[in-house]
């Protein structure tokens, strides 16, 4: 396994490469962009497997608890608190997935859809400003359940 194309706290995004060789560009808060030969789906389950999960049984978990169906939010890691959202269904290979704790906020200028992350880096999305926060609310709302203590 590549040790650069591994999914940490420091990664914002997760993005299709459309390159040849290379499937998924990873960014990360350094400014940093790496280029994997790997699928999302593949990084996203390496990620999950690592920390004694798989992708599928993560998405499974968050789907019985919280009956999100569609575009379903993923919990990486509770520990590090590593919570990600699909901008449109993860079967789409041009699907960007966002890192929550990275996000500052959403903009909507001159008909484009940009995230802003906290460190000023502007990524450009294919969706609209509803789906974003929409994404983001599951996603917090997967992380309260998942982190908090239960009753």
């Amino acid at each position: 396994m590549n040790k650069k194309d591994v999914i940490t706290k420091s990664t914002m995004a997760l993005l299709p490469a459309f390159h040849e060789i290379y499937q998924t560009e990873l960014v990360l808060d350094s400014g940093e962009r790496i280029m994997s030969p790997k699928s999302v789906k593949q990084l996203l389950d390496e990620a999950c497997l690592s920390r004694g999960s798989s992708y599928d049984g993560r998405i499974k978990s968050v789907r019985s608890q919280l009956n999100y169906n569609k575009k379903t939010p993923l919990m990486i890691c509770q520990h590090d608190h590593i919570f990600a959202f699909p901008i449109m269904s993860p079967s789409r290979y041009t699907c960007i997935w966002l890192f929550t704790h990275h996000i500052h906020k959403f903009t909507h200028e001159n008909g484009k859809t940009a995230v802003i992350f906290k460190n000023g880096l502007e990524l450009e999305v294919p969706c609209s400003m509803a789906i974003l926060i929409r994404q983001r609310e599951k996603t917090i709302t997967a992380m309260y359940h998942f982190m908090l203590p239960k009753r």
